[in-house]
């Protein structure tokens, strides 16, 4: 099987990836990348036609190019979210689409935590008093009145899964206390969590910190809205280091200038990269990163060997790690070949 089989990869972040070429040249399977993250449907689709296994980072995979693949049995997403690739599409093709679903759950956890400290804490104001202090010789709070401390407060995690999980462990030692909304849970992993499942109204309401952990979805698109924002406290502070579009940003914008909500720290952005005239980026209640949770050194070289892991598998008629439409394989239009 390996004779014939073609790895492609339309994009990537890694600053080169002689080391999969290298795996690959082992297994005897052909490889191939391109930068194709800005290129048309069309030129994707003249690249990676005739792969078996495609790799995809940040290019867009709507149902034109799936639809063009003649040869794909395995798509796998370069990381965990993928709302940049038709999943419906891939299942009528009988294509198995798979993405690295905890490759980075360590990283932006710790990145989650972060903010939520930096938010809370308002460090943003903090830097300012002290050019303030340093420019006049005088300490001056009204700034930053009133600040908080953590414990005693309640902590708000929206979606539970791989990173959210993490997150209230890492936030465990605050003396917080946790509500979480994922109604998707078992109660079997919620008793090991020690955790209930409460209605996001419920969160938003009673939380003085909302960290949100929930991919892009038709159900969580634009999920924190207007209506959903001015819900929360009015000293709470609203966390996303998941995916931007299930934060509407004019209504954030909105609410953090009536004072509706304390403040905001966002590692995601609605449209991305931002656009220059971002009004959230000249707020002082307003912490802001790069979309950089996920990585790290470890991070990174995490999901390269999973990746591989992935292709290995595939050679020997085994499924990936983590199989994002499993539908699929109840499909007589699936396409690959499954060892029994």
């Amino acid at each position: 099987m390996t004779g014939k089989i073609t790895f492609k990869v339309t994009d990537y972040i890694e600053r080169d990836l002689e080391w999969e070429k290298e795996e690959c040249r082992k297994l005897g399977i052909r490889f191939a990348a391109y930068q194709l993250k800005y290129a048309s449907a069309e030129e994707i689709v003249r690249k990676v036609r005739d792969a078996d296994i495609v790799l995809v980072n940040m290019s867009r995979f709507g149902a034109d190019v799936i639809g063009a693949l003649d040869m794909a049995r395995l798509i796998i997403r370069h990381g965990i979210g993928y709302d940049n690739v038709d999943v419906p599409a891939a299942t009528a093709r009988g294509i198995v689409f798979a993405n690295e679903a905890t490759a980075s759950s360590e990283d932006v956890a710790e990145h989650a935590v972060m903010l939520i400290l930096e938010a809370y804490k308002k460090k943003k104001i903090q830097d300012i008093m002290l050019k303030d202090w340093i420019k006049t010789a005088k300490w001056d709070s009204k700034k930053i009145h009133p600040l908080y401390r953590l414990k005693g407060k309640s902590l708000g995690i929206v979606g539970c899964g791989h990173i959210g999980s993490r997150v209230l462990r890492k936030m465990a030692g605050f003396g917080m206390t946790v509500r979480v909304c994922d109604p998707y849970l078992s109660k079997k992993r919620l008793r090991e969590l020690g955790v209930s499942h409460t209605s996001l109204e419920e969160v938003l309401k009673e939380s003085d910190v909302v960290t949100i952990h929930v991919p892009v979805t038709e159900e969580t698109r634009g999920i924190f809205n207007n209506k959903t924002i001015t819900l929360m406290k009015k000293s709470a502070v609203l966390v996303n280091t998941a995916r931007g579009p299930v934060i509407v940003t004019k209504d954030l914008v909105n609410a953090l200038k009536k004072g509706a909500i304390a403040g905001a720290a966002l590692d995601v952005f609605e449209n991305e990269p931002p656009e220059p005239k971002l009004e959230l980026v000249k707020m002082n209640n307003v912490i802001l990163s790069p979309h950089i949770a996920w990585y790290s050194e470890e991070g990174g070289w995490d999901i390269r060997r999973m990746i591989m892991d992935d292709v290995r598998a595939f050679l020997r008629g085994k499924l990936p790690r983590y199989v994002v439409n499993p539908e699929v394989l109840r499909s007589h239009r699936l396409r690959m070949q499954l060892s029994r």
